[in-house]
């Protein structure tokens, strides 16, 4: 399942996520986790960051142990940063 699939499964609300740049760097990626305080379906401890795209503009997503392996099963190695980049904690 993609993060925007996943969001929207559990009723996340896009606007209350914070902004994010469009092409980040791993060491945006990696900072940005650090300061994410809880994953964005149920607000656990986060294990990965990701970006998504909304109408807003990209927005930071953090995944926690139990919703990031759903989105990861559905990855390819060089779509790691292409429309949902990860970094992982």
């Amino acid at each position: 399942m993609d993060v925007e699939r996943l969001l929207h499964r559990h009723g996340v609300d896009l606007a209350r996520l914070d902004p994010a740049p469009h092409v980040p760097t791993w060491q945006e990626m990696r900072d940005h986790l650090a300061l994410l305080t809880g994953c964005a379906v149920c607000g656990d401890t986060c294990l990965s960051a990701w970006i998504v795209d909304t109408e807003s503009g990209p927005r930071w997503v953090g995944l926690c142990q139990i919703h990031t392996p759903g989105v990861l099963s559905e990855l390819v190695a060089p779509a790691v940063l292409g429309k949902t980049g990860a970094v992982h904690g």
